[in-house]
């Protein structure tokens, strides 16, 4: 016997019209992640001289890519994830590509291993990104090292690993908040 697909819809005659202002909603709604990424990658590129301004950019951005990959896949494809990587390259002066690379790389393994993650707990899922960030770090400060041609010191590489485990427990937070409110499709 073959089982039939076609289940009822529970709520089909309650459901709103599809209207196109319903739509763009939904769109703005689901596109809000990439949209945090472009916004924080162009308000960190403004000279306001706090101190570790491309290192919180990055890590902003990959603590984004991870939380979304995996809570929600259809918020953050890998399409989105390509063109913030793209516009991240574009207002950084780290080395040409490394940002991209460790966006998708992070996106590839949160979004391979989300059914997995989604049963850890918090600890687990941020040490994981913990070791993803910092392995990041040395990627792009072994880029830079081979970029100069000399051995730099590990110190911002060290920096940027740090800041960026860091601040995923707040970050964490907001987005789960955001998932809930104005980052929902449903809701529209």
């Amino acid at each position: 016997m073959v089982a039939e697909n076609s289940t009822p819809h529970l709520h089909s005659a309650v459901e709103p019209k599809q209207t196109l202002r319903r739509r763009l909603d939904m769109f703005v709604r689901a596109a809000m992640p990439s949209l945090f990424i472009i916004l924080v990658a162009v308000l960190l590129s403004a000279p306001f001289g706090i101190p570790g301004q491309a290192e919180l950019q990055f890590g902003i951005a990959m603590c984004t890519v991870w939380f979304w990959a995996f809570s929600r896949p259809r918020s953050m494809p890998a399409l989105a994830v390509f063109v913030c990587g793209l516009v991240l390259e574009l207002f950084s002066f780290g080395p040409p590509g490394a940002i991209l690379l460790s966006l998708l790389v992070i996106y590839g393994v949160a979004h391979h291993w989300r059914y997995g993650l989604s049963r850890l707990g918090f600890v687990a899922c941020w040490l994981i990104f913990s070791f993803l960030a910092a392995l990041a770090s040395f990627f792009q400060w072994a880029l830079v090292c081979l970029h100069a041609f000399a051995l730099l010191s590990p110190a911002p590489g060290l920096f940027q690993a740090a800041l960026t485990i860091g601040i995923y427990p707040s970050l964490t937070a907001l987005f789960v908040w955001g998932r809930r409110t104005f980052a929902n499709p449903d809701q529209a």
